[in-house]
Parts: structure tokens; C-alpha cells; sequence
């Protein structure tokens, strides 16, 4: 078994504002892992020795017992972190009640800062709502706070250094997230093919930085001298070579890219601790 720092469980596909590239997670999805399945799954990643555990989605916030779902994670013993990707924007009003019921860090899904682009991005979604959200994960001293971008050609490559320099006013750290293309993809409602940059292209854009450690084994991180937050790339290799995530139908994803994940849906139901450990074992 690969070594293995963080368990991503994506604990539903419901997502009422999926961004442009993920429109296979739609609102009205309702697939997803119990929450005995999601402990069960806590437990068995804690025996291996897995401390930390990423609540994804779709949008985790949709997701009404995830108060709840958090307490029984954050309970699981060797568990020592619980995160959360979301699209920040149901976090403003619920940030208190999730860091009381052991949330500890969260990551913003935010491709844009212009609200014009942010509505076609997400299919309507609130841009003031997702960074109120993002400011009340800083005052609620969340850490880190992330910002996740993922750069398409022609839509918002204008805006690398924007992010860039919000890292550097900001006490937020700014990952830049590479996806693969695939040909033939048009961009929604054009005849424009969709591309997405690479972390590579995108970081030779990036002067005066210089690296630092980076806690995040997916993630390559650099950091202006006294910047507030960092800046970090995860380009197609490092996102095929580290990761784990069970997604909400039950299937194991060896890496943030997986395009043949293991199916553990039966250990999954089962609700045994060790049978879902040796699942886990078997496929990472």
C-alpha cells in the first residue's frame, strides 16, 4: 500500500452550482454513502494509519447531516484532521457550527473573481456568498484556507497573477489545479473547444517565488518573501501519482486521477471495519 497522508470521501454528488468542468455533479443527484459507511470508512483509513480525513462533493454543505457526519469522524481515534472542498458558498451562516463539530481546515473551489464569469462558471452561482464564505473560514481560523483554481485557456487565464497576488495580501494559500484535457470537449453553450492550462505554464508565470515545504504531497507550493499565504501547482502527474478518495457510489480512486477505480461499494455496506480496511489495502 502506497503511503497515503489524507483520505478524500466524497460524501455526495448533490451539487446545486457544479462549475463548468463538472457538470456530471448536478443537484438532483442523489447518490451517496451513509453516514455509518463514512465512519466505518474513517475507522478503517485510521487503522492503516491515515490521519486525516477531506469531506468532497459534489457540495459537502448540501449534505444535511453533516454536522453530524463531522462529529462521528472527528471522534474516530487516530483521526487528528478533518477538511472540507467546497464551493464556499453555504459556508458564511454554518462555519461556526462546523468548526464546533470538529471541522479544521477548508479548501474554496473559486475559478474567478468576476462576477459575469463566475455565473457562466457555475451556472448562477452567488460570488458575493462564496467569499463572504472564504472570509468567514479566515476569521473562524480555519488553517489553512485554500483556494482551488483550475485555469481554462481563453476564460480566466487572465486572471493567474490576480490569484497570485491575493496570496501574497492574503492569508490564504492558492493552488492551482491542473485537469486533463480531452479531445473534442467544447466549452458550454460554444462551439470553442475547452483546454485547460497546464500547472507547468501556468507557474512560469510566477517571478521572485521561491519554494517552501509543502505538507500536501499533491501539491508543489512556493511563497513570495513575506507573502501571507502560499501559491502551489498540482500538475497531471503528481495528481495521478498521490490521493485516495472513495467516491459516493462506493468506488476507490487510487489517486485525484483515476480513471479505473476499485469498486469497495460491498465492504462499504458492510460496515466492517476490517473488511473495508482490507478494501483499502488491496487497491492502494
Amino acid at each position: 500500500m502506497k503511503d497515503i497522508k489524507e483520505l478524500r470521501i466524497q460524501i455526495t454528488r448533490k451539487n446545486k452550482f457544479p462549475r463548468l468542468y463538472d457538470l456530471d455533479l448536478l443537484e438532483d443527484t442523489e447518490i451517496q454513502l451513509s453516514q455509518d459507511e463514512i465512519a466505518a470508512a474513517a475507522e478503517a483509513a485510521a487503522a492503516l494509519g491515515i490521519k486525516e480525513i477531506r469531506f468532497t462533493g459534489g457540495e459537502p454543505i448540501e449534505r444535511k447531516d453533516l454536522t453530524e457526519l463531522l462529529k462521528r469522524v472527528k471522534a474516530v481515534e487516530g483521526i487528528e484532521k478533518v477538511s472540507m472542498t467546497t464551493n464556499g458558498i453555504f459556508l458564511c451562516g454554518k462555519i461556526a457550527e462546523l468548526k464546533d463539530a470538529g471541522l479544521d481546515s477548508v479548501d474554496i473551489l473559486l475559478d474567478t473573481f468576476f462576477e459575469e464569469k463566475y455565473i457562466y462558471m457555475t451556472g448562477g452561482g452567488p460570488i458575493d456568498e462564496a467569499m463572504d464564505g472564504m472570509e468567514a473560514a479566515v476569521q473562524a481560523e480555519m488553517k489553512p484556507v485554500r483556494v482551488e483554481m483550475t485555469v481554462i485557456e481563453g476564460i480566466n487565464d487572465d486572471e493567474i497573477l490576480t490569484f497570485g497576488q491575493f496570496a501574497l495580501n492574503e492569508p490564504i494559500d492558492v493552488i492551482f489545479v491542473e485537469k486533463p484535457n480531452k479531445d473534442g470537449e467544447k466549452l458550454k453553450d460554444s462551439d470553442k473547444e475547452q483546454r485547460f492550462m497546464a500547472a507547468e505554464k501556468i507557474r512560469e508565470k510566477f517571478k521572485g517565488v521561491v519554494s517552501v515545504p509543502s505538507a500536501d504531497p499533491l501539491v508543489e507550493a512556493f511563497k513570495w518573501f513575506e507573502a501571507k499565504g502560499k501559491v502551489g501547482f498540482v500538475d497531471l502527474e503528481r495528481a495521478k501519482a498521490h490521493g485516495a478518495e472513495i467516491t459516493a457510489d462506493g468506488k476507490l480512486k487510487k489517486a485525484l486521477i483515476d480513471e479505473q477505480p476499485a469498486d469497495i461499494s460491498a465492504a462499504l455496506s458492510s460496515l466492517k471495519v476490517e473488511d473495508i480496511k482490507a478494501a483499502l489495502e488491496a487497491n492502494l
